[in-house]
């Protein structure tokens, strides 16, 4: 379950960013892209860590804190 609700935010994050960036011909990062992306991302962490995956959940923990640094620095600025 956690997979799929993962795999959910992450998509539904993708929509937003392309629909900004094809149709809206704006080139800047979405913040709600990078904080679905993380969230979903953390979500399938939690699926890695209860199947006992820990390479995947470390390259899923690693694919979710650039996306936060990325939102961090774009709120600084």
């Amino acid at each position: 379950m956690y997979f799929i609700a993962g795999l959910i935010l992450v998509t539904i994050g993708w929509i937003i960013q392309f629909y900004k960036t094809a149709v809206s011909k704006d080139k800047n990062i979405n913040p709600y892209f990078l904080v679905l992306y993380f969230i979903g991302v953390f979500f399938l962490v939690i699926g890695n860590l209860i199947a006992g995956d820990v390479a995947s959940c470390l390259l899923n923990l690693i694919s979710g804190i650039l996306p936060l640094l990325i939102l961090l620095t774009l709120i600084r600025d």
